[in-house]
């Protein structure tokens, strides 16, 4: 028994070494810069293999001149404003495709409430991907479910919108932070893998078994000889 399990361990291992699912990596992530100063679309500070092009541009929104990237002239209605936003665009090399995991972002605002909702060109931003957010007057940071999207091989564009503005003259903040993959003040998050199919992170059920066949021989050759 103790032979069988010394041939039996080190095959299991072998093929069980797959099974735990690849960790997702930063797609695309950007410093906190000075809004007003900066050069749009502005390229990620961040960014991971085989990504192609990135951008973060704004639309509606005035650009506050301070070191921190500031926005002012948020929506004070209830619903989206599809002409006021933040937008994060990212493209995967060709032979490549992203499957998406989350959004983080770093952030707060200045007066007594501002909402944030992120929404993607993947069905013409009309959805909410995850779930609406309160921004507070601390930072904390924000993630923003996106498995919900399906592996992606061309552009995408991540549009926040904000929402329920106490004023129109309440300040977004955006804070680099350690919370924060790449320790920016914005991440996205995915796994980026060639789209004929990278390496198995899960083996075939076949695969294992014969494994353990494998060993179970090798240990029943041993014991006849022995």
């Amino acid at each position: 028994m103790k032979k069988l399990l010394t041939m039996l361990t080190p095959l299991t291992l072998m093929g069980l070494a797959g099974v735990a699912p690849a960790q997702a990596a930063i797609v695309a992530g950007w410093n906190s810069f000075n809004a007003s100063t900066a050069s749009y679309p502005k390229a990620a500070d961040n960014v991971g293999a085989n990504i192609t092009s990135t951008g973060l541009d704004t639309a509606g929104l005035a650009k506050v001149n301070v070191s921190d990237f500031a926005l002012g002239n948020w929506n004070t209605g209830s619903t989206v404003n599809t002409s006021q936003y933040v937008e994060f665009a990212v493209q995967p090399s060709a032979g490549f495709q992203v499957d998406f995991t989350n959004l983080q972002l770093n952030a707060a605002h200045d007066e007594s409430q501002l909402d944030l909702v992120l929404r993607s060109s993947v069905d013409g931003f009309t959805n909410n991907l995850g779930t609406q957010v309160s921004l507070t007057t601390s930072l904390n940071t924000y993630s923003f479910d996106l498995s919900s999207l399906a592996p992606q091989t061309g552009p995408v564009q991540f549009r926040l919108y904000g929402l329920n503005a106490n004023t129109s003259t309440v300040y977004f903040y955006g804070q680099n932070s350690g919370n924060v993959t790449g320790g920016g003040f914005v991440a996205i998050n995915g796994d980026i893998t060639p789209t004929g199919g990278g390496p198995v992170s899960t083996p075939e059920p076949s695969g294992i078994v014969s494994l353990i066949a494998v060993g179970a021989l090798g240990a029943a050759s041993l014991r006849r000889r022995g």
